[in-house]
């Protein structure tokens, strides 16, 4: 497709943070996190013109939109179709959303490099009190802050020390990613302030299970062997207050971890050292 080849070269577009329940981008199959919109009715939109986007999906209402996609997870990219439409929230006048998703633009050209593979969880941990999960979850962004490169991981924890962190999270088992909310601090009996130990490089990269057509061309593997992929997204700022997020902290019903192991993050392990737009119409 055009728009496609356009966008890969550019290696920029719009990336999916989040998808409502029953939205036409949920029905669309749109992924959070890990897809772009790299093209809409053909036109590329590796400039970031949002006004063009917010047009077409308007001009577009009630009727069959095609879109190109690009997936980091997958490392490829597609055609959708998706309807624009306010029926999906006519019980929420305050949405105005066309096709219920959150999008940033940004270029995803290295976006699997940036991503933490939870190892161990001890007991008793934030980290296990955060319902993060051993080997499973990997660590692929915050809204606090982008992560560019290894140490801003780290540097964000420190500064959450006794505040509510927030962390989003893929969880290889489940395919599919979520929120959660930590409290980093030293003061939970163990060592480290997470209580986790976390691996970050090439071999600690999210897993891509294998297609039809790999599966094909490797006789007498599992199907379900994994291979590594440059699958991750470098998560926007947001403006978001402690307050907010202890309060919601206390209505969030997290995953607990099925598995309590005894390593964590110590201080000597760790190294040295955008904004979100919702895609809506104006009233």
């Amino acid at each position: 497709m055009g728009g496609a080849q356009s966008s890969e070269q550019g290696q920029y577009g719009f990336h999916v943070l989040k998808v409502k329940e029953n939205s036409p981008a949920f029905h669309a199959g749109i992924e959070q996190f890990f897809d772009y919109i790299v093209s809409i009715n053909g036109i590329p939109l590796n400039n970031g013109d949002s006004q063009a986007l917010l047009k077409t999906l308007q001009e577009y209402e009630g009727k069959p939109l095609p879109m190109g996609v690009y997936s980091s997870k997958e490392q490829s990219f597609r055609e959708i179709t998706l309807t624009p439409s306010r029926d999906w929230h006519s019980d929420d006048p305050n949405e105005k959303s066309l096709i219920g998703c959150s999008i940033r633009f940004c270029s995803f050209e290295r976006a699997g490099e940036n991503v933490w593979h939870v190892l161990d969880v001890s007991p008793n941990s934030p980290a296990e009190m955060a319902g993060i999960i051993s080997f499973s979850d990997y660590i692929i962004g915050s809204p606090h802050m982008t992560l560019r490169n290894e140490d801003d991981f780290y540097d964000l924890v420190e500064q959450y020390l006794g505040k509510p962190l927030r962390l989003y999270l893929y969880n290889s088992e489940w395919d599919s990613c979520r929120e959660c909310i930590i409290v980093p601090n030293h003061e939970w009996g163990g060592n480290g302030s997470l209580g986790c130990d976390v691996g970050y490089g090439l071999l600690h990269r999210i897993p891509r299970k294998k297609n039809e057509r790999e599966l094909l061309t490797d006789e007498g593997q599992r199907s379900d062997e994994a291979t590594y992929s440059d699958t991750i997204f470098n998560a926007p700022e947001l403006p978001v207050s402690d307050e907010e997020v202890l309060e919601e902290a206390k209505q969030i019903s997290l995953p607990p971890s099925p598995t309590a192991q005894s390593l964590q993050l110590s201080p000597e392990q760790q190294p040295s050292s955008s904004a979100t737009a919702a895609v809506t119409t104006t009233p």
